[in-house]
């Protein structure tokens, strides 16, 4: 049989540029403010753990495995640190063991729509450095999700 091609499609796929990671307040809604100079972030919505009901009559000796319930995920962030007031909040929200909403709006669809994050989260670790010569200096921050959240794709 002969091979029959696919028709071909040009990609509508988008960069990450001119996306952003924010902070909210504890208003009603939210406002956010987005965190400064962050060259990176990404983030897992949720993670679904094994739960293994695999016993010793278990078919074809292999484990035997469900879903088991969903574990929120996190947000990671990088760039430059410049010491601006919403990186300085960083550290103060872990030691007051602070959850507050976050936002992620990134470009969509070869910017015709945007996606749209919101969790509430708290700080779980941060970092800064490394301060070297002929490099900028770096934080990292993770934020762990507290529960739900919500994505939607807006035109």
């Amino acid at each position: 049989m002969p091979f029959d091609p696919p028709d071909t499609v040009y990609s509508v796929g988008t960069t990450g540029y001119l996306s952003i990671f924010a902070v909210g307040d504890t208003a009603s809604p939210p406002n956010y403010t987005a965190l400064g100079e962050v060259k990176s972030f990404n983030f897992t919505p949720l993670d679904v753990p094994n739960v293994d009901f695999t016993h010793l009559l278990s078919p074809l000796n292999t484990r035997e495995i469900r879903p088991g319930m969903i574990m929120p995920g996190k947000v990671e962030v990088s760039g430059n640190y410049i010491g601006d007031a919403g990186q300085l909040a960083i550290p103060t929200d872990a030691q007051n063991q602070t959850v507050f909403p976050v936002q992620i709006t990134v470009p969509v669809q070869n910017r015709e729509k945007t996606l749209v994050f919101t969790a509430n989260a708290f700080v779980s670790s941060f970092k800064l450095g490394p301060f070297e010569n002929d490099k900028p200096n770096e934080f990292s921050a993770s934020f762990q999700i507290a529960g739900g959240y919500q994505i939607v794709t807006e035109a």
